[in-house]
């Protein structure tokens, strides 16, 4: 009589695989706003060097107070969402809830503010050099934001059904490393194509 051997116990579940994976998306993202950046700053120094006019305030004003409130706005959220992983980690939902509500308000307060900001310059693609490279760095960094966002709902959800806590939380913390680079990349692209365009007031 043969005895039945025990099937083999399953093989452990793989750890932190969501955050290797933002890991990855993150380095991309930064090779991605690099490469727009050094574009940008590539196609200015062509036209100074050509003696052009790179940036008329005259003609394409900016609305330099708005646009630091916007940005501003984007950098609150860099707190508030570490806040959330905070008090996931503590098992502290009511905080949780708060944290990921406000991060989420401050993120929709950013495209908001942007959107206002691009009405105000007045000028669309096609209108120059600065106008073609301003809106493909800044309209990029705007998709990853809403990339971020719809990362951040899907955490959201997820803390709601119960599924995450002290025990749990390697997405949380993968959805809000995401939230710090595209927070990142948003100071980046202020202090090159607003900042030293226009100074702040």
């Amino acid at each position: 009589m043969t005895a039945l051997a025990l099937p083999p116990a399953a093989p452990a579940p793989r750890r932190n695989v969501a955050l290797a994976g933002t890991m990855f998306a993150i380095a991309a993202g930064i090779m991605l706003m690099g490469g727009l950046l050094a574009a940008y700053f590539g196609a200015r120094q062509v036209v100074h060097h050509a003696g052009g006019t790179w940036l008329d305030t005259s003609q394409t004003p900016l609305p330099n107070v708005a646009l630091a409130v916007t940005y501003v706005s984007l950098l609150m959220s860099s707190f508030t969402a570490q806040w959330a992983v905070s008090a996931i980690k503590m098992d502290d939902r009511r905080q949780g809830y708060v944290a990921i509500g406000l991060t989420l308000m401050l993120a929709a307060a950013f495209v908001n503010g942007l959107t206002f900001c691009w009405g105000q310059i007045g000028a669309v693609a096609g209108d120059g050099a600065f106008a073609d490279r301003m809106y493909a760095v800044t309209a990029v960094h705007l998709l990853l934001v809403v990339v971020a966002i719809v990362y951040f709902v899907v955490m959201a959800f997820r803390v709601l059904g119960g599924q995450f806590g002290a025990r749990n939380s390697e997405f949380v913390v993968s959805a809000v490393a995401f939230w710090h680079f595209v927070v990142a990349a948003g100071v980046a692209v202020w202090w090159c194509v607003w900042f030293l365009e226009g100074g702040p007031g």
